[in-house]
């Protein structure tokens, strides 16, 4: 640095923010900016149709298990501050998008899930469907018997893959109508619920690093999820109508943001935020692509 600057000039850089502090502060309050634009746009039209309510529950449980995970293993202090600001601007979205949903939505009116069995009955090859007679299997040799049990495996993890994108698709009825229901009480009722749980189960498993590597990880996989609605939704429309490329730059840029506080902005992290957080960026650039493709 005095190689290049004058050495009268040295003492006014002592003056200047830190860095990493500035850092600290703007991770903090991104949600703010990020997700209050939504809340005020969402109460500026009187309207929350296209957004997704799906948000709200993936960073309001994340923020959860983090704040839970934090007392176990403390990481940054950022981060935590990050969550509790999460919850707080997520509870205003959730209430407000609620507030302005349509006031036709009937959930009951979304194609039921479909029925597991008869989805990897259909997906089998015919022999071992149970729509065929499978009593005979002991005539086949021992090859085929191994390429049989090899395609039956596949079936079914594409089966249970197919079951799972599924459950984020708006077009499905889930179980129990989850975060899909119609009466607003129902919303918070599950997350005191889930509040009081985790709570419960932190305080009594607090010196367990098993519990806190599980809810770690949980609440990372819930959060790196939080595209994959859209991706659904886009791919079922073939259409970018009403998707906005300053949404999707937002998350890439939050993405890069995030990384980068996460490799250069602290010392005191898991890998595992920094794969999950990876594993994020892929879905949004996967919805980049989608965006290019149906333009």
């Amino acid at each position: 640095m005095g190689s290049y600057i004058p050495p009268e000039y040295l003492q006014y850089f002592e003056y200047l923010p830190d860095l990493q502090k500035c850092a600290n502060v703007f991770i903090t309050f991104t949600p703010m900016f990020s997700y209050g634009t939504t809340c005020y746009g969402i109460y500026k039209k009187k309207t929350s149709l296209g957004f997704s309510i799906d948000i709200c529950a993936t960073m309001l449980m994340a923020s959860i298990l983090r704040i839970c995970y934090y007392t176990i293993s403390p990481f940054e202090i950022s981060l935590l501050r990050q969550s509790i600001v999460m919850i707080f601007i997520q509870c205003i979205l959730l209430k407000i998008s609620l507030n302005y949903r349509p006031v036709n939505y009937n959930p009951e009116l979304l194609t039921p899930l479909p029925i597991f069995k008869n989805e990897l009955n259909s997906y089998l090859p015919r022999r071992l469907s149970q729509t065929s007679n499978i009593t005979q299997h002991d005539i086949y040799q021992e090859d085929l018997m191994v390429l049989d049990f090899g395609k039956f495996v596949k079936s079914y993890i594409v089966i249970v893959f197919s079951h799972c994108l599924k459950f984020f698709d708006v077009y499905y009825k889930r179980p129990g109508l989850f975060w899909q229901w119609v009466e607003e009480k129902n919303y918070w009722v599950f997350l005191v619920k889930f509040l009081l749980v985790f709570i419960t189960l932190t305080f009594i498993f607090i010196n367990n690093e098993y519990y806190g590597s599980f809810i770690g990880i949980l609440g990372l996989f819930i959060e790196s999820l939080l595209p994959l609605p859209q991706i659904l939704l886009l791919n079922r429309l073939k259409s970018i109508k009403n998707f906005k490329i300053l949404l999707l730059l937002s998350w890439l840029g939050g993405d890069l943001t995030k990384l980068s506080y996460l490799l250069f902005g602290t010392n005191n992290i898991s890998i595992i935020f920094i794969i999950a957080a990876l594993f994020q960026m892929s879905l949004d650039i996967i919805i980049a692509f989608q965006y290019f493709h149906f333009k």
